[in-house]
């Protein structure tokens, strides 16, 4: 098994998720480490560190795991279609019938990837909650 530098791969997960902003979607290979190992980084400082705020942020970052998927040529360009609409979720109820239809139309090709998502998130929120120092706000 290679060997990791817990620090770097928990600065490097910081980084892509700052760089990814708002978006839903995210390409797993934008981690820069296998998916399994940012995962078990985040549970180490989950059980070690004491902060609350820092405990929140973790907590935060292990459930944004399961937005970086595996993806095809056309689930990653759809991906990238339906984060560059996300952020433009109108505020007013007469937009927002156009607005879902474009969100639609966009998440259609990443049905299976959504679903993975979901089934994931479950996963990790479980996880969380049996992980010392997160039961308490998880």
């Amino acid at each position: 098994m290679d060997e990791y530098d817990p620090r770097e791969v928990l600065d490097r997960y910081i980084a892509v998720l700052g760089a990814a902003g708002g978006s839903i979607i995210r390409d797993a290979g934008d981690l820069g480490h296998p998916k399994d190992i940012v995962k078990f980084v985040l549970q180490h400082c989950i059980r070690t560190i004491e902060s609350a705020e820092q405990q929140k942020f973790l907590r935060d970052a292990y459930l944004s795991l399961a937005g970086f998927q595996v993806l095809t040529e056309e689930e990653r360009a759809a991906a990238v279609h339906l984060n560059q609409i996300w952020p433009e979720a109108p505020a007013g109820d007469a937009q927002l019938d156009g607005a879902t239809d474009r969100f639609g139309e966009a998440a259609a090709p990443l049905q299976e990837v959504l679903a993975r998502m979901r089934t994931e998130t479950v996963i990790l929120a479980q996880e969380l909650k049996s992980l010392p120092g997160a039961a308490e706000s998880a």
